[in-house]
C-alpha cells in the first residue's frame, strides 16, 4: 500500500538512503529477521540472487519474505554493508507515481560466501522518517577465494616469455582438465566464459559451428538487433562509440568472434557434445565424449553450462496440402535474402519480427504480390519507440553492467504495472502506425493486458514485431 498521506521532502536523496540503509544494515547482519521484514512496504519485494539461497528468488509481501528469510538470514552472515555511490548508482529521487517521488540507491555487502551488491527503492511513509523499501535486491557479485583478477601487466616470464608461449601453456592446461564445459559459443556462452576465465576458472566452449559467429552469418541477410547498442554490450568489451544504434548481423557475427579471440576464450569449432554426459556422484564430476571435429575426447569437468540458444530448432508443421503445392515451401530459417523471389508471388506465415523483415526484403527486391498470414492479433512497436523506452534503461555514457544491475532489481511484477501504466503515452506515440495496419487489415494488440511488447519478450519470446518499415508497406498496399 502507497502512503495515504504524502508530505515535503525536506532531504537530499543521500540522507534519506542512509538512514534506512543503516537500520537495514544492522537487522540483517544480527540475524533479526522481524526487524529486517519491517524495513519493507507491507507489499514491498525482496529480490534475491544467491545470497540467501542457490536460486533467484523473488518474494512479495511481509509473510513470504519473513519465510524465506527464516532459515537462511542469520546462516548468510551480512556484514560491511555500505552504501554504493559510484558513478550511475548514486543516490537519486525516482517517480513511483505521477504524484509520489520515491529514493533509489546502491549498497554493497559481504556474505559468508560471497562479496555482494544490492539497490533498494524507498517510498515515502506517512512521516519523513518513516521511509520503506518497495524494492531490495541482492545478489551475489564475487566468490570468496576465486574473485576476478582484472588486467595483467603484460610482462611475463621476467619479460622473458613471449605471449605466444604463454598463450599456448595456458590453453593446453585448459583444455586438458576444464572444470566447466560450455555449450554454445553464443553471447551468453561467450561472457560466461569470459567471467570464468577472470576467475581463474578452466573453461571451453564447444560449438557446433565452423566460426563463432556463425549462428548470426546463418540467418537472413538484413537481420539486426532489435534492442539498441547500450543494452547489447559484451563483457568487459563494449562497443565502440561509433557502433550502429542497431547492430546488424555481419557486424555482430564478426564482433562475436573478435571477441573470443581478445578474451582468449578457447572454443572448439565444429564440434558437439556426444549423448548422454553421466555424472560421477562419487567423483563430482560428468563423464563427458566430445566429438572435436571428428576426433572423440573424453573430459571430465565439474560443471555443464548449456547456452544453446532461446529458440531451438526449426519447426515446420504439418499443414493439410503441403505436399500438393507445386511451389517452393520452406522455413524461415532457410531464407537467405529475396533476390531468388523477384517477379515472384510470395506468401509470408507468421506475424513476427521475421515474418514482417522477410516481407520487407521481399518488397524491396521486386516480389511480384507479398501476403502476410497470421492467425490471431499480433503487437507492434516502432523501433523509434523501443529505442526510446530501452534508451532510459540503458542510457548513453553509463556502463550496461550498471544498467543492468538497476533493471534486474526491478520485480516482474512492478515491471508489469509500470507498462500497464504507461500504455496511453506507448499508444499516443505509435497511434499512426497502428492505423495504418489496422485499416490494411491487421489485427492489432497490445500485449494480454497492455503490459505492451517487452513483456512478450519475457513471457512468450514472440507475438511482436519491432517495425522498422514494413508497416509503411503494410498500410499502402504493397505488403
Amino acid at each position: 500500500m502507497l502512503p495515504s498521506k504524502l508530505f515535503t521532502i525536506s532531504h537530499n536523496p543521500k540522507t534519506i538512503a542512509t538512514q534506512w540503509l543503516s537500520k537495514f544494515a544492522e537487522s540483517a547482519s544480527t540475524g533479526d529477521v522481524q526487524s529486517t521484514v519491517s524495513a519493507f512496504l507491507p507489499h514491498g519485494f525482496l529480490r534475491d540472487f544467491l545470497i540467501f539461497s542457490w536460486n533467484n528468488r523473488t518474494l512479495e509481501g511481509h509473510e513470504k519474505i519473513s519465510a524465506y528469510l527464516s532459515n537462511s538470514l542469520a546462516p548468510a552472515q551480512i556484514t560491511n554493508v555500505q552504501l554504493d555511490e559510484q558513478a550511475g548508482l548514486e543516490p537519486e529521487f525516482f517517480p513511483i507515481t505521477r504524484s509520489i517521488t520515491g529514493v533509489a540507491a546502491a549498497f554493497t555487502f559481504e556474505s559468508c560466501l560471497f562479496r555482494g551488491r544490492g539497490y533498494f527503492r524507498l517510498c515515502p511513509g506517512e512521516s519523513p522518517s518513516a521511509w520503506k523499501a518497495l524494492t531490495v535486491f541482492t545478489m551475489a557479485d564475487d566468490l570468496k577465494g576465486q574473485e576476478e583478477v582484472g588486467r595483467e601487466t603484460g610482462l611475463y616470464g621476467a619479460h622473458a616469455l613471449s605471449w605466444e608461449e604463454v598463450n599456448a601453456e595456458r590453453r593446453a592446461n585448459i583444455e586438458s582438465d576444464p572444470q566447466v564445459v560450455i555449450i554454445g559459443a553464443g553471447q551468453t556462452g561467450l561472457q560466461i566464459t569470459a567471467r570464468f576465465g577472470q576467475m581463474k576458472i578452466r573453461t571451453i566452449v564447444v560449438e557446433a559451428n565452423h566460426r563463432v559467429g556463425d549462428n548470426w552469418r546463418k540467418r537472413y541477410p538484413t537481420l539486426v538487433l532489435h534492442t539498441p547498442r547500450t543494452h547489447a554490450n559484451l563483457l568487459y568489451q563494449p562497443f565502440p562509440k561509433n557502433w550502429p544504434t542497431f547492430t546488424p548481423r555481419d557486424k555482430l557475427a564478426n564482433w562475436l568472434e573478435q571477441y573470443a579471440e581478445s578474451q582468449d576464450i578457447i572454443v572448439w569449432n565444429k564440434s558437439s557434445i556426444q549423448p548422454i554426459p553421466r555424472y560421477d556422484d562419487k567423483a563430482h564430476r560428468w563423464d563427458v565424449i566430445v566429438d572435436k571435429n571428428g576426433t572423440l575426447v573424453k573430459l571430465h569437468p565439474a560443471h555443464i553450462v548449456v547456452a544453446a540458444g532461446t529458440l531451438g530448432a526449426p519447426h515446420t508443421p504439418d499443414v493439410d496440402g503441403y505436399h500438393e503445392f507445386l511451389g517452393e515451401v520452406f522455413h524461415a530459417s532457410r531464407f537467405m535474402g529475396a533476390q531468388p523471389y523477384a517477379g515472384k508471388r510470395v506468401i509470408v506465415v507468421g506475424g513476427g519480427n521475421t515474418a514482417a523483415d522477410i516481407c520487407q526484403n521481399l518488397s524491396f527486391r521486386g516480389a511480384a504480390s507479398i501476403t502476410m498470414v497470421v492467425r490471431n492479433s499480433t503487437c507492434v512497436v516502432s523501433a523509434k519507440l523501443l529505442n526510446v523506452m530501452l534508451g532510459a534503461l540503458f542510457p548513453e555514457g553509463v556502463p550496461t553492467e550498471i544498467s543492468d544491475f538497476k533493471a534486474a532489481a526491478m520485480p516482474f511484477p512492478l515491471t508489469r504495472a509500470t507498462l500497464i501504466e504507461q500504455q496511453e503515452e506507448r499508444l499516443t506515440h505509435d497511434k499512426d502506425l497502428h492505423d495504418g495496419l489496422r485499416n490494411a487489415g491487421l489485427k492489432l494488440n497490445d500485449g494480454a493486458d497492455g503490459s505492451g511488447q517487452l513483456i512478450l519478450v519475457y513471457e512468450r519470446a514472440g507475438g511482436y514485431w519491432v517495425d522498422v518499415g514494413c508497416g509503411e508497406l503494410i498500410a499502402s498496399g504493397k505488403v
